[in-house]
């Protein structure tokens, strides 16, 4: 009986710099015995703004063809900008990184707050603009963060990845030119409906300590309140004072306690101002 010829094979590669930064490296491989015969070859582009990778493969053995051939491009869609330490920025800034990656984030929201509107929406996303956001408005941002944790999304839609970060902590690439081997989906389930990725983000380890963690606790106080029922009518406008103080002092709590102590004693009109 003849023993099966061992395949010759041979491989080569190239390394060639782009002209303005980035490089071209190929690869091409190729095995074959008296029967069968297999080849793939591979292009990947580097450059500043993203990469691409292209592979083809064949083999044939017998009477038996196959091939397949996959291309992958990766390019950032995400712009620089600066976010306010304030923690209602943070939590702004977050929520409109779920906007980014999520189609439809509006009626998502619209699920968690019955009466919010596409332009009270519009304001709490914007993270250089809370400042004008009112203290009823405040109570609604802080309301939809609570309900959309970083676990609903993380190795779904957000993806920890320091170096496709590229200095910055996070960075935004098109769904559609992704990486196969991440096993991302076109559609997520999210709050029992389907809905449409039309990006991913990549993020730093620190990302969501500093982006939410953080900021939700500074502000759970005022999240205790709202579930106690302290609704903002409760409340007179010195809200956005007390948050003020909350966040100027370390001893916030006793800050904010007094201060809402005081603002709910019942006064006696006739005792301000008499004169005796």
């Amino acid at each position: 009986m003849a023993e099966p010829l061992e395949p010759v094979t041979t491989t080569s590669s190239s390394l060639t710099p782009l002209y303005g930064g980035g490089i071209v490296q190929q690869s091409h491989s190729a095995a074959a015995n008296a029967t069968d015969v297999a080849a793939s070859t591979t292009t990947a582009i580097s450059v500043p703004g993203g990469t691409g990778t292209k592979s083809s493969a064949a083999a044939a053995s017998g009477g038996n063809v196959a091939a397949i051939q996959t291309t992958i491009t990766e390019q950032a869609t995400g712009q620089s900008t600066q976010v306010d330490v304030d923690p209602r920025a943070q939590l702004a800034f977050y929520l409109h990184c779920i906007s980014s990656v999520l189609d439809g984030f509006f009626g998502v929201c619209n699920g968690i707050i019955k009466d919010l509107t596409f332009g009270e929406f519009k304001r709490l996303l914007d993270h250089e603009k809370f400042r004008q956001l009112t203290a009823k408005e405040c109570d609604k941002l802080l309301l939809l963060a609570d309900a959309l944790p970083p676990t609903l999304f993380i190795n779904k839609v957000f993806f920890e990845n320091s170096q496709k970060c590229k200095g910055s902590s996070n960075e935004f690439y098109k769904i559609e030119e992704v990486e196969k081997s991440l096993a991302i989906q076109n559609d997520v389930m999210f709050r029992g409906e389907n809905r449409h990725v039309s990006e991913i983000m990549y993020h730093t380890p620190n990302f969501f300590k500093n982006r939410y963690y953080e900021p939700m606790r500074s502000l759970e106080h005022r999240l205790r309140a709202i579930r106690k029922g302290h609704h903002l009518e409760t409340f007179s406008e010195n809200y956005k004072v007390h948050l003020f103080l909350s966040l100027l002092f370390p001893f916030w709590v006793i800050v904010w306690t007094a201060l809402c102590i005081q603002e709910s004693k019942p006064r006696d009109p006739t005792s301000e101002g008499a004169v005796l």
